[in-house]
């Protein structure tokens, strides 16, 4: 693709991508064992007031809680340490929820800095959950044990622009986390968009990607049948994306000949192979977003074609799956 436009490669996950150079990452969540963290808003630039305002910012959603559960409070700060954390108590205990009501419930905030990028990263830790009731000292020692195994995994979120080798996962194309073991649950959703003189354009491509267990044919089904009606419309093209096969629907949209909407399925997921997991693609590619001299000589379907034929496990993505396999 880039012999005939502009591209760039993007790394998300444990995969690339080629994109043609006016898309840009607009989003980015990933769910991992310990934390959660959406990249795109996550990265703040050096502030002055930033620990104090990130703590303004907890405070405000702690207070929100407390109007949903009250008893609910902030439990433990520390500011010295590395990343930077909050503790807050839910005190679901009243709640009318049995599956609520029966546990203790935290929540954990982090703020982690790089000094040599002059820039921080939000992220959340994964809802500690206790059965109850428990003795008191056994429940902070559990609790404890938790945040901190948290902040360890939180902390090996490392600074590496792409292209790199490094294991684990691309967060962007800056950062990177790894954390030294394969993760029991990792789920993530990306989406580029197309931006044009400052604006966005309608040009956009989203990939969820989910490992998936052997006992998990339901939500593989479930996942995967959302988009089968496309295909009683639709004819499809077999394409491999990641190692995976897959059918690709696409559609002329009514209001603009030249856009086309597209939706890859795929069929070679594989139930607890972390090399074939569930990946669903779905977008909109506006030719009129190319610069001026390629519009005329690439087709939307082209376009797809390739952005898709792109997507490669990266070179390190892998190396966890097949250290620990």
């Amino acid at each position: 693709m880039s012999t005939q436009l502009p591209t760039q490669k993007h790394c998300f996950g444990r995969y690339e991508i080629e994109l043609p150079n006016f898309m840009h990452m607009n989003s980015g969540a990933y769910s991992f064992d310990n934390f959660d963290i959406e990249i795109v808003t996550a990265v703040k630039s050096e502030r002055t007031a930033i620990e104090k305002d990130w703590v303004s910012f907890i405070n405000g959603k702690i207070a929100t809680d407390i109007s949903n559960w009250a008893g609910s409070k902030l439990i433990y700060q520390n500011m010295k340490s590395s990343p930077r954390v909050i503790l807050e108590y839910m005190d679901t205990s009243k709640d009318p929820s049995i599956s609520l009501g029966s546990i203790y419930m935290f929540k954990s905030y982090y703020l982690k800095p790089f000094p040599e990028r002059k820039e921080w990263i939000l992220a959340t830790g994964s809802s500690i959950e206790i059965p109850r009731p428990q003795p008191s000292d056994k429940l902070d020692a559990e609790v404890k044990r938790r945040m901190d195994v948290q902040m360890r995994d939180v902390a090996k979120i490392a600074y590496h622009v792409y292209p790199h080798y490094e294991q684990g996962y691309c967060l962007n194309n800056e950062y990177q986390y790894y954390p030294g073991r394969l993760e029991m649950r990792d789920s993530y959703g990306i989406t580029w968009r197309g931006i044009t003189g400052g604006k966005y354009t309608s040009s956009r491509i989203t990939i969820d990607v989910q490992s998936l267990n052997k006992d998990e044919q339901s939500v593989l089904e479930d996942r995967t049948s959302k988009g089968k009606l496309l295909r009683t419309f639709f004819p499809s093209t077999t394409v491999v994306v990641g190692g995976i096969k897959g059918g690709l629907y696409t559609s002329h949209d009514k209001l603009n000949p030249t856009a086309r909407e597209f939706q890859w399925l795929p069929s070679g997921t594989e139930l607890g192979n972390r090399l074939k997991p569930l990946i669903m693609i779905d977008g909109r590619i506006d030719t009129r977003d190319l610069p001026a001299e390629y519009r005329d000589k690439i087709s939307g379907e082209e376009l797809i074609l390739w952005i898709l034929e792109s997507i490669k496990m990266r070179i390190g993505g892998d190396e966890d799956i097949l250290s620990h396999r």
